[in-house]
C-alpha cells in the first residue's frame, strides 16, 4: 500500500472527522423547544367549566381573574376576554407576560415555561413567531419562528423557521437557515472550543448536518472545499493544507479517493 496514500486519508479523517463530529452532536442537541404549544395552553379555548371569577367584576377593563382549574390572569379584559396589558399564569407553573388581544397573547412579550425556557418577543393569535428562545441549559436562538404541527399528536409549537442565529451554550454558533427548528439550507457553522474558534462550515445544511456544497476549515488550519455528505467530505472536492500542498479528487466518507491528484499550491 502507498505511504502516502496512507497518510492522506489518516490526516484528512483525522481533521475532518473531529469537526464534523463537533457539529453534528452540538445541532442535533436541542435546536428544537420541545414545550407544548402557547395557544394550547390559554384561557379563551373554552375548555373551562364555568366562567372565571374576576375582582372586580367587569367585561371590560382592569381586573383580577380566577379561571376553574387554577389558571390566574391580571391585566385588561375586553368584552370578558384578555385584551392590552396582562399577565397569565397557568395551573401547571407557566406564565406568560405582555400584550393580549382577543384573549390570546398578541404582540410583545415573554413566555416562561415552568422548566424556565422562556420566548422573548414577538406574538401573534397566540403563536410565538419572531424574538429570541432561551433554554434551560443556556442555548440561545434569536431570529423568526414558524408554527409547526405534530402529525401524530395534532399539537402546534412555535420553532426556529427562516432565518436565525443559534447560540450554543458552549460558544459554538450556527448562523443561517431553518426549517422546523433544524438547521435547513444556507449557512455557517462555527466550533468553539474554551472560548477559542477551532474550525467552522459553511455551506447547505440537510437535517442538521452539511449536505452538498460548502467549505470546512479544520483545527490544524486545513480547507476543504468541495461535496459533503452528512458533514463528511464525500463527492468532488480540493483539500488545502497548511503546508501548501493540495488535494484535489473524489472524497468518500472523508476519505481521498481515487482517482486523483496532489499539487503544490
Amino acid at each position: 500500500m502507498d505511504k502516502t496514500n496512507t497518510k492522506k486519508r489518516s490526516l484528512n479523517k483525522r481533521f475532518g472527522a473531529a469537526l464534523a463530529v463537533a457539529a453534528l452532536v452540538e445541532l442535533a442537541g436541542g435546536i428544537s423547544l420541545p414545550q407544548t404549544a402557547i395557544a394550547q395552553n390559554n384561557p379563551s379555548q373554552g375548555s373551562q367549566k364555568r366562567p372565571p371569577v374576576c375582582r372586580p367584576a367587569v367585561l371590560s377593563g382592569f381586573t383580577r381573574c380566577n379561571y376553574e382549574g387554577g389558571d390566574n390572569y391580571v391585566g385588561y379584559l375586553v368584552n370578558g376576554l384578555p385584551s392590552g396589558r396582562g399577565t397569565f399564569v397557568y395551573a401547571g407553573g407557566n406564565r406568560y407576560e405582555g400584550e393580549f388581544r382577543n384573549g390570546l397573547p398578541n404582540g410583545r412579550g415573554r413566555f416562561i415555561f415552568q422548566d424556565d425556557a422562556r420566548y422573548e418577543g414577538n406574538f401573534i393569535d397566540g403563536v410565538f413567531r419572531s424574538g429570541r428562545a432561551i433554554y434551560p441549559n443556556g442555548d440561545v436562538y434569536d431570529g423568526t419562528f414558524t408554527v409547526v404541527r405534530d402529525v401524530s399528536s395534532g399539537e402546534v409549537s412555535s420553532q426556529p423557521g427562516g432565518r436565525g442565529t443559534f447560540r450554543f451554550a458552549n460558544g459554538s454558533r450556527y448562523v443561517g437557515e431553518f426549517f422546523a427548528g433544524q438547521p435547513f439550507g444556507k449557512g455557517t457553522f462555527i466550533h468553539v472550543v474554551d472560548g477559542r474558534e477551532r474550525g467552522r462550515c459553511q455551506g447547505q445544511f440537510f437535517n442538521q448536518a452539511l449536505d452538498g456544497k460548502g467549505t470546512c476549515t479544520y483545527p490544524n488550519g486545513d480547507r476543504y472545499v468541495g461535496e459533503y455528505r452528512q458533514a463528511l467530505p464525500h463527492g468532488t472536492g480540493t483539500l488545502y493544507r497548511t503546508n501548501g500542498t493540495r488535494f484535489r479528487g473524489l472524497f468518500r466518507d472523508s476519505e481521498p479517493f481515487r482517482p486523483s491528484q496532489e499539487t503544490n499550491s
